[in-house]
């Protein structure tokens, strides 16, 4: 029985083996090779602002999808492409591999439209009296120019209109242009008698040392761009403060008057400008010898007309500055001080 049994064991135990051998025959599969694309591209600027070629880098792909973030697609290897409006457009470039494998890279690019398109306005020698001109690298097609200072409005389709302006006018303006290419760009600008403004109030750091705790009448009233809300505040001098990421050269300014109480109006202030916040320069000055409210009188304005104005003061000498600061030293009487707004331009 003893015989019987050994051989018997190890005849199970070579069966055992060879079924093992088989199972793990049976499940062994093999990895497939993946392939993976490596995306990269160079984006080159064409001969106009709006133009652009993408020079293709990529390796190990079978296929490309380019989207320009317009709306458009294209799936040649290195595109060409024309954006017909300016704005923000996110480049998506994704590469598929012969595995089916995707890799992808984004860039962004901005087409700013004071980039694209440059307004200037000069002097003709005739008083009140400018002459528009434009500036691009782009081929204009045609161009539409909208003045606003007047119901309707008026209109011209030169490239070099001439503007006759009312004495301390402030007035807007669109000027459309379309290239050869089709892109279109529009600005939306101001134009005084001393050239085209561009108000900047809002696109720096402002504040203001001292402030009213009545929410209808703070510092940030001061330049909402709304000449209906006003910012009053007591005791002199009043002070507030503008300051940009890079330096800028404010060409005009403009002081907003208060819907009432002409005695709190400003008289006696200075604008300076700094590089450094501790050397201060004063590119304005002025001290009136009327309030806003009796100035309007002087022209012939009665009721509601004699407030709520904006009153423009250029800078002679502009020069580049980080920093400009606002200074009133003097109103009309008392040590209330109200004013509408306060609005920079370079």
């Amino acid at each position: 029985m003893k015989k019987l049994f050994k051989p018997l064991m190890l005849l199970l135990f070579a069966g055992a083996i060879a079924s093992c051998s088989k199972s793990d025959k049976g499940f062994a599969e093999v990895e497939p090779v993946i392939i993976n694309p490596l995306v990269n591209y160079e984006i080159i600027k064409g001969d106009d602002p709006f133009s652009f070629e993408f020079k293709n880098l990529s390796t190990k792909y079978s296929r490309l999808e380019w989207r320009f973030g317009d709306d458009t697609l294209s799936t040649e290897v290195s595109p060409k492409h024309v954006y017909l409006r300016t704005g923000k457009f996110q480049v998506d470039l994704k590469a598929f591999s012969e595995t089916g494998a995707v890799t992808r890279k984004m860039v962004d690019i901005n087409i700013d439209p004071d980039s694209v398109l440059q307004v200037v306005a000069a002097k003709t020698g005739v008083l009140n009296q400018v002459k528009f001109a434009l500036q691009t690298k782009a081929q204009i097609a045609s161009v539409l120019w909208t003045f606003k200072d007047s119901s309707p409005a008026t209109t011209s389709t030169g490239l070099t209109p001439i503007k006759n302006l009312t004495p301390g006018a402030f007035v807007n303006f669109t000027v459309k242009v379309t290239t050869t290419k089709g892109s279109v760009v529009l600005l939306d600008k101001f134009v005084t008698a001393e050239g085209v403004a561009d108000n900047i109030t809002r696109k720096g750091i402002y504040s203001a040392p001292r402030d009213n705790t009545n929410a209808n009448e703070n510092a940030a009233k001061f330049i909402d761009n709304d000449v209906n809300t006003k910012f009053l505040i007591g005791d002199l001098p009043v002070v507030v403060n503008f300051a940009y990421e890079f330096p800028q050269t404010i060409k005009l300014y403009a002081v907003g008057q208060a819907n009432d109480a002409h005695e709190r109006d400003p008289m006696v202030w200075k604008f300076e400008g700094s590089n450094n916040q501790q050397n201060w320069e004063v590119v304005s000055s002025v001290t009136r010898t009327q309030s806003f409210k009796e100035e309007m009188e002087a022209q012939g304005k009665t009721g509601d007309a004699r407030y709520k104005n904006l009153f423009y003061y250029p800078i002679a000498n502009p020069k580049p500055f980080l920093y400009y600061r606002w200074t009133v030293t003097a109103l009309k009487s008392g040590t209330t001080f109200q004013a509408s707004e306060l609005r920079v331009y370079r």
